[in-house]
């Protein structure tokens, strides 16, 4: 559950139009051109503010590296 809580708040913190991609395109299913048309943005756009969003959320998601432990 704490995983699933923490993928919401990375969500929460995309831009708008981040935000509005990563919906139509994983939520939906739509493809690139759909997603395209529906927002009445170029194609590029689209791409890139997927590309943004994805980054945005593997380094909300990742875990920083275990440092405790015994030092050698």
């Amino acid at each position: 559950m704490p995983h699933i809580l923490g993928l919401f708040k990375a969500i929460s913190r995309l831009p708008d139009s981040q935000l509005d991609v990563m919906v139509l395109r994983h939520l939906c299913g739509f493809d690139d051109e759909r997603a395209s048309s529906l927002l009445g943005v170029p194609l590029a756009t689209v791409r890139a503010d997927e590309r943004r969003a994805m980054r945005h959320l593997d380094s909300a998601l990742t875990l920083p590296p275990d440092t405790e432990g015994p030092l050698t």
